[in-house]
Formats: C-alpha cells, sequence, structure tokens
C-alpha cells in the first residue's frame, strides 16, 4: 500500500462538557439512508465503501470523505442505545477489534470514544498502540469465551477491496446479529441528529488471541492428536496483515511457519492465487502446504505440492474432503449442517445432513436447537432450515424436536446410546466451526440429550478446520482423492440492484414446483422457505446437476451456485444465469 495517498476530511465537531465534543451530522441523503437500512438485509453485519478512489498514472489517492465516516458513526451510535435497551447493566464491557484495513484505526478511534462516552468499558486487543487488530472469528467467539462482555465489534469488510470497511457485531451469542435487531439499529441510526464522543478513553487491554487459542487446542483435543504437523514447515500469506492469531497457534502446535508480507488487493484466496510467488517460498522453506487467508480471516484457501505437483483447493473442496477423511478412516461421527450452496461431495459420508440458508445467522440456530438454548424470536423466524431424507428430499424444520427425533432414529438403527458427534457448521464461502457435541439415548424412556463441556460457538471459525486439515495432510492423507471430481461446484454473480434483487425472486415465484426448459435442458424448480414461509432461495435440479440462486447479502448481485458434470458446468451455470435475467428481472 505504499503508493496509495490517504486524505481524510475533517469532521465537525462543536464543543461539549468537560471531556466531551459533538458530532454535528449532515442529513442523510436516500442513498445513504438505502446503506443504512438496506432492502435486503446483509449475512454478516454492514459494509459500506469508505473510501473515494482517484487513480491517475503516478499514483492512487484513498479519499475519505466526512459523510461516509459519519454513516459508520451512526451505525456505532445505533448499536449503543440498542444494546443498552437490551441489557440493564449500567456500565457495560464490551470488546472493539479491527483487522488492518487502512480505515480501521480511524473508526476504532471514533468507535471507542463514543461507546465510552455512553458509559461502556472498552476492552481492545493486547498490541501497538492505537491498534487492537484481532480476526473476526476470534472477536465473535469472545463473546462466548469472555462471561463479563456481552457485545463485541469487529470492524472489517472481510475480502472486499481496501476502499470497503464495515462492521460485524454480536449481542450475548457469537452469532451475526440479523432479523428484527438489525432493522431497530437501521432505524435508530437514521434518527439520529449528532453524536456525543469523549476526548479520551482509557481501555482495558487483553490477550483475547492467546485466549482463543487455548480454546482451540482444548477443542481439538477432543478430536484428533495434532502430532504430525510439528517440525513441519508451513506457508502462510496473510493477504492483509499479519494473521497473529493463527501463526502464534500453528507455531505453539510445533509448526515452522514462514509468513508472506505481500498485502493484495482484493484480499480474498478465492479471486486471488499468485502461483508464482507462492512456488518460489514453497520451495525455498521446503514446505508442501500453503494457508491463504482474507482480511478478517474467515475465508480460506489452501495450495498444496502433492504427487509432484502444485494444487489449488477452495472451501468447498478442502471442508469436503476433511469430513470424508475424519468419517472414514477415523470414523468420526458428522452432523454435517452446511448452507443450502455448499458443496454435497462429503453428504455420502456424514451421520446426518442438515441444510440451512446462506449464513451463520441460519447454521447457528441448529446448534442452539440441539443444546435447548433460547434464541431470539425472530432469528428463528426468518432462518431456512431443512433436514435432508435418505432420499434426497428436504423436510423444512421449524422447531427442534423433529431434528432430535430424526438422529434419534438414526442412533437407535446403529445400537448408539452414548456417542461424540463432530458437529460441523458451514458455507461455501470459507465460514468452517466444529463443536463436539455428546448425544446420550436412554432406551427404557426413549429420553435424549445433547451436551458439550466446549463454550457454544455459532458464528464462522475456521481456523479449528485448518489446523484439522493440515494435520491430515501432514499425515500422507489427499485432498484429491478424498471427493468426487466428476462433479464439480462454482459460484458467480449476475449484477442486480436491491429493487431488481427483489423484482428476480418475486417473478420467479411462479415457477415454484413446475419445470423449467433452459435451452433443451428440463429442470424441478423448488423455492426454499424461512420459518416464515418466505421464498429465499430457488434450487433448480437436473438429472445431473443442482443448481441455487439467491441474492446477495453483502453485494449488489444475485448469486448462483452449480454442483454438475464437470465438463459442461460452466456453460451451464452461464446459460442459467443468462435465462434468469433476461426472463424474470
Amino acid at each position: 500500500m505504499n503508493n496509495i495517498a490517504f486524505e481524510v476530511e475533517e469532521l465537525t465537531f462543536k464543543k461539549g462538557k468537560d471531556n466531551t465534543k459533538i458530532l454535528v451530522l449532515p442529513e442523510l441523503t436516500e442513498e445513504e439512508k438505502d446503506i443504512l437500512d438496506p432492502i435486503i438485509a446483509p449475512t454478516s453485519g454492514l459494509r459500506i465503501q469508505i473510501y473515494d478512489k482517484q487513480e491517475s498514472d503516478e499514483n492512487i489517492k484513498f479519499i475519505l470523505r466526512e459523510r461516509t465516516m459519519c454513516l459508520f458513526l451512526r451505525f456505532f451510535k445505533a448499536i449503543s442505545i440498542k444494546f443498552q435497551e437490551m441489557s440493564d447493566e449500567k456500565n457495560p464491557k464490551m470488546l472493539i477489534f479491527t483487522d488492518d484495513r487502512p480505515s480501521s484505526q480511524l473508526l476504532l478511534n471514533y468507535g471507542s470514544k463514543i461507546f465510552a462516552f455512553d458509559g461502556y468499558q472498552i476492552i481492545l486487543q493486547e498490541d501497538e498502540p492505537n491498534n487492537s487488530r484481532v480476526s473476526a472469528p476470534y472477536g465473535a467467539a469472545s463473546v462466548a469465551l469472555y462471561n463479563d462482555a456481552d457485545l463485541a465489534i469487529v470492524i472489517t469488510a472481510s475480502h472486499n477491496e481496501l476502499v470497503w470497511n464495515g462492521i460485524k457485531f454480536y449481542i450475548e451469542y457469537p452469532i451475526p446479529i440479523s432479523g428484527n435487531i438489525f432493522k431497530e439499529i437501521s432505524k435508530i441510526a437514521l434518527k439520529l441528529e449528532e453524536i456525543p464522543v469523549i476526548d479520551t478513553c482509557r481501555p482495558l487491554i487483553r490477550n483475547v488471541i492467546q485466549k482463543n487459542n487455548d480454546y482451540i487446542k482444548e477443542l481439538l483435543s477432543h478430536i484428533l492428536e495434532i502430532k504430525s504437523l510439528k517440525g513441519k514447515d508451513l506457508v502462510i500469506w496473510p493477504y492483509l496483515g499479519k494473521a497473529r492469531g493463527i501463526v502464534e497457534l500453528f507455531k505453539q502446535l510445533g509448526a515452522k511457519v514462514h509468513v508472506i508480507d505481500e498485502p493484495l488487493d482484493p484480499p480474498n484466496p478465492i479471486k486471488i492465487v499468485k502461483e508464482e510467488k507462492l512456488q518460489e517460498v514453497m520451495s525455498s522453506t521446503n514446505s508442501e502446504i500453503a494457508l491463504l487467508l482474507d482480511a478478517d480471516r474467515d475465508r480460506i484457501a489452501l495450495y498444496i505440492h502433492e504427487n509432484g505437483k502444485y494444487s489449488y483447493y477452495i472451501p468447498n473442496e478442502i471442508y469436503s474432503a476433511m469430513h470424508n477423511i475424519l468419517a472414514r478412516h477415523y470414523n468420526k461421527k458428522i452432523l454435517n449442517v452446511r448452507t443450502i450452496p455448499s458443496d454435497l461431495r462429503g453428504d455420502e459420508s456424514s451421520f446426518l445432513n442438515i441444510l440451512t440458508g446462506v449464513g451463520y445467522k441460519h447454521l447457528g440456530i441448529i446448534l442452539y436447537f440441539l443444546l435447548d438454548i433460547e434464541i431470539e424470536k425472530s432469528k428463528v423466524e426468518t432462518a431456512i432450515l431443512y433436514m435432508q431424507e435418505d432420499d434426497g428430499r428436504l423436510i423444512q424444520i421449524k422447531k427442534p424436536l423433529p431434528l432430535k427425533k430424526k438422529i434419534l432414529t438414526r442412533m437407535k438403527e446403529e445400537s448408539l446410546t452414548n456417542t461424540d458427534f463432530i458437529f460441523v457448521m458451514w458455507e461455501e464461502s470459507g465460514g468452517h466451526t466444529i463443536t463436539v457435541i455428546n448425544a446420550q439415548r436412554n432406551e427404557k424412556s426413549g429420553e435424549q440429550h445433547f451436551t458439550t463441556e466446549l463454550p457454544i460457538i455459532a458464528d464462522k471459525y475456521p481456523v479449528p478446520a485448518l489446523v484439522l486439515i493440515t494435520e491430515l495432510l501432514c499425515r500422507g492423507h489427499i485432498i484429491s482423492e478424498s471427493i468426487d471430481w466428476s462433479i464439480k461446484g462454482i459460484n458467480q454473480t449476475i449484477e442486480a440492484s436491491d429493487k431488481e434483487k427483489v423484482r428476480i425472486m418475486k417473478n420467479f415465484q411462479k415457477e415454484d414446483g413446475k419445470r423449467v426448459n433452459i435451452e433443451g435442458k428440463i429442470y424441478d424448480v423448488t423455492a426454499l422457505n424461512n420459518s416464515r414461509d418466505k421464498i429465499k432461495i430457488y434450487q433448480l435440479k437436473s438429472d445431473d446437476s443442482t443448481l441455487y440462486f439467491r441474492p446477495s447479502g453483502t453485494g449488489p448481485d444475485i448469486r448462483f451456485y452449480i454442483f454438475g458434470n464437470r465438463d459442461t458446468y460452466l456453460e451451464e451455470i452461464e446459460r442459467v444465469k443468462k435465462y434468469i435475467k433476461k426472463e424474470y428481472i
């Protein structure tokens, strides 16, 4: 980022009492209102293009406008107000973290001062002055790992370009805020006219990274002994920043870690893979495995040297292979909870498959269902939850009991009374979370109990999976031999504004339950609903392929997914995209 010049417009304050000042907010435009209160609710926090980007032959300039900064500060203040409405604590503790984006320090500074004015005790990560760098998964998990803080904020825009930033936030549980609470926060943000801030605040400092790494080591001890990666050379490429948490963990587990310190824009290992650089570093360090990480460490890829050649693997392939290896070679019972567009090539080896809508606001609910943890009603009502029958049919779940009965039936069939399940929640974009759950079945009473000894994390937490797949690779397992390569999966998008997204979803509803012919290929159409029976995802199934499409919650797109014949899947997804855009927008 050395060739980027940064310019920041000054905020307009008026003097307040004592150690305070007041930010006077400009009146919102209609476009700004749509940013703060989007028609399509985000799947994970709020993201805004914070910088205007100006390019010339000589340099690049990032300009942070006063109005754009005020949008972020409105949202911070609205979160503060809403949390205080929900909590009876007078001086609540809260955690604030960032990734390494160029705007993160500024947002951390102002955000801390807004919450400090409102009486919050701010907790930051042990770091260099004016920093609190923690990955989004570690930040979310901290709500469960610390008993004295029920609010966590991570300032990040994940894999988006550096001109973007965003706010992920967690209240009480490590699960993304959505549904009614998100909407209420948006409404509060729209009504604000000024925001008081404190000039200085004295945060508490904690080593949140080590707290997370200690938890991960405890979790892994319930699954598999980490022995084969000890002494192995391993390359880690954080596409932005240092990835301190992951680097420290692998070192503590005995690996020899080599970090590539070269930021990329966008910091997205699913879009950018610099093979020449990777091969050079891997060769010079005698490394067979490279981990590629996005800016907030919840989107990953692997670059592997195996059988004399280099191979690149995306999350769908990594997690499917890992589940298959754990089930087939180590006799692990896997409760496979995946988002509907995620890779289906691990379903056959799972004990049970549960399919959900896209994002952890759906995935995490299944975990809470099994452990009898009550969560906010609107989260369940807006969730898309399905069980998969043996014949592939999807049965909607609106309550915990049908799911528990299904697991009980399967346990009876296999004569299991006391079983540890590896409960996995994952999505195609890279998020993955593991919990170990014990299920006990009383043969006389028929009662069943699900328990866990570990903190409950229901948001993206892929580091345990990264450690496990690395350990399995070091033991000699091969990803390419662990999944069916006659099927290929990919996701793509078409551009669509929020209004166009709504129009496509509404117009296509007439095809639900019918067959559509797209250039000679017949598809059975199934609409997948949330618990309020609102259509959120469409499935198109042919004799040899399965496609899905849905409105994106993080950008102006309709997302398409396909699992089909590896020789024809690219042409097929292009045909379907073209057809949907032409006929239904």
